[in-house]
């Protein structure tokens, strides 16, 4: 266990003499908190979990990197004191920042902490109290929100007391507690209305996407707010002019702020007080007298079965799996690859990536922050407009080639994935079955992905070019396409060696430096496409060419031998 947690163990244990007085037995508490703060050091933060595992070794410093990110964070949230022309709306800006990104962090660390059901297996059949059991985790939860909130406020309480008055500091971090108690009720709210309208397991993929959205949402944030902010505007910007600041709760704490640090009495700042006080503290009594007992129920529904809708069988087969395969999916399948294994790895991918959790927190993330990337680039790019696409001038050649190679980006992201599982013991499926050509494995997989994550945006990208520039731009949007086909299909054709889901993520600066080469090949074609735009005649031949080669390409991904799949699997 590292120091930081050893001192907050410390600290929530000192009490021992009135929780003993309590009937509470302090060995057993001191040992569940204990190991709830061990296990935490070795779970990853939700932005570590977005990153590929690329060492072996266990981790075992996850607190420390997760209060360094929300530091960071802390640190970003003093740009807000140089917002506005008054106190109110810089303060109100801060506790704004303050409790989205308190809340989104809680949510995303969900199964960690608020939502542990492993303890009513664990812990309850072991002779410990219920009071004992309850303090536990009541505890583990103050331990794990203020090693959230301490380094968050850390930089703005250095601030202020630098910049306006070390006294001010005290009803900072009064008004920080109740911002914190109102957020966990925001948090419970929310977790409780998820819960009366959807099944626990639909519960767990929303949290899962709220984790990806927070990702993204932060890294965009950091890329386009800096860029998108109007100075002047925001210097002269006062929030109190506004009639729907009353309706933020941010508001209230900023103007309880200003009343505790000026002893300003007025009425909209005595209003303000009045609120921030007495509805963090309603807030926590209606989650402790209502919203507890409905919870807490919820999640012995979580930790049951996995779904709550009862099993219809006919004829030896299960009824509520047997038709989970859309007409739309059948289509594609049935358009895109050969019945067989083939057509078995395409619908198998489809669905592993639309299901598989560890998919999506590796890949989604890198999806959303590229199309920040795009936009940064654009925003950057002064003689941008619409003209100039449509035109057909040199910028808009650039901006258009950029827009049609962008797309294989995310399809050779998404490529780069499919060999990956932590489930890939599972892989031994593949090894009992009569297949002679392990390639229509891979064949099946890459083209699914080029269905779901190549074939939508190709589609949206080919009508509006087609009516924005006219039927001119044709030949170079075929040329895209099938250069695009042909990298994807050549850098599957090298590097994916092993079967869908079969191999564990285990990339080191090899696997960096392979992914980061494969990203240049896209920025050369498209630059070599650039210079060849105007030429028609060359462009029709290359397209022809592209195609050719790019269906070459296929067949030899479909006619790989098992003596070139590189197995890792061990039974």
């Amino acid at each position: 266990m590292n120091i930081v947690n050893r001192v907050f163990l410390k600290i929530v244990l000192a009490p021992a003499g009135i929780y003993q007085s309590m009937g509470i037995n302090t060995h057993q508490l001191k040992a569940i908190l204990f190991t709830k703060l061990l296990m935490d050091d070795r779970r990853p933060n939700t932005i570590q979990q977005t990153q590929a595992k690329k060492q072996k070794k266990p981790i075992s410093a996850a607190t420390l990197g997760t209060m360094l990110m929300t530091g960071l964070m802390g640190l970003f949230f003093i740009i807000s004191f140089f917002i506005g022309k008054d106190l109110v709306t810089q303060t109100t800006i801060y506790f704004s920042f303050f409790i989205f990104v308190l809340s989104s962090t809680l949510i995303s660390d969900f199964t960690s902490v608020l939502i542990d059901i492993r303890d009513n297996m664990i812990i309850l059949p072991k002779p410990i109290s219920d009071k004992t059991f309850l303090l536990g985790r009541l505890l583990h939860i103050i331990i794990h929100i203020s090693k959230l909130v301490i380094p968050m406020t850390i930089p703005a309480i250095i601030f202020i007391g630098m910049s306006l008055s070390p006294f001010q500091i005290i009803p900072f971090l009064l008004l920080i507690v109740l911002a914190t108690l109102l957020t966990i009720f925001l948090i419970n709210a929310l977790y409780v209305f998820i819960l009366k309208v959807t099944t626990p397991e639909k519960f767990k993929a929303i949290i899962s996407y709220f984790q990806i959205f927070f990702a993204i949402a932060f890294y965009a944030s950091y890329q386009l707010v800096p860029r998108l902010i109007n100075k002047a505007a925001l210097e002269n910007f006062t929030i109190g002019n506004s009639g729907w600041a009353w309706l933020s709760p941010p508001f209230w704490f900023a103007g309880s702020f200003e009343f505790l640090s000026h002893f300003a009495f007025t009425w909209p700042l005595m209003i303000c007080f009045f609120l921030s006080i007495t509805v963090p503290i309603a807030s926590i009594w209606l989650v402790i007298k209502y919203f507890a007992p409905n919870f807490n129920q919820k999640l012995s529904m979580i930790s049951g079965s996995e779904s709550e809708t009862p099993i219809a069988v006919k004829d030896g087969i299960n009824q509520n799996t047997a038709n989970t395969t859309s007409k739309y999916l059948v289509f594609l399948s049935a358009w895109l690859s050969k019945p067989g294994p083939e057509r078995m790895a395409f619908l198998h991918t489809w669905k592993m990536t639309s299901r598989s959790r560890d998919f999506k927190m590796k890949v989604y993330p890198s999806l959303g922050y590229l199309v920040v990337y795009l936009v940064m680039m654009f925003l950057n790019t002064k003689k941008f407009n619409f003209a100039s696409i449509q035109n057909q001038t040199t910028s808009g050649k650039i901006i258009y080639i950029t827009l049609i190679y962008f797309c294989s980006f995310i399809l050779i992201l998404a490529i780069s994935q499919i060999m990956y599982s932590d489930k890939f013991k599972a892989a031994w499926i593949y090894f009992i079955t009569p297949i002679a050509k392990p390639g229509l494995l891979i064949s099946g997989a890459v083209k699914s992905m080029v269905a779901k994550f190549y074939l939508p945006m190709v589609t949206i990208l080919s009508i509006v070019a087609i009516a924005v520039m006219g039927p001119t731009i044709i030949p170079n949007l075929i040329l895209g396409l099938c250069n695009q086909l042909l990298i994807v299909n050549v850098i599957a054709y090298i590097t994916v060696r092993n079967l869908p889901f079969a191999q564990m993520q285990n990339q080191g600066k090899a696997g960096f430096i392979r992914g980061l080469f494969t990203f240049l090949i896209p920025f050369t074609v498209a630059g070599l496409h650039y210079f060849i735009y105007s030429f028609m005649p060359v462009v029709i031949i290359l397209s022809v060419l592209s195609g050719i080669a790019c269906w070459l390409v296929m067949d030899a991904i479909k006619h790989k031998q098992w003596s070139m799949i590189k197995t890792i699997y061990e039974g």
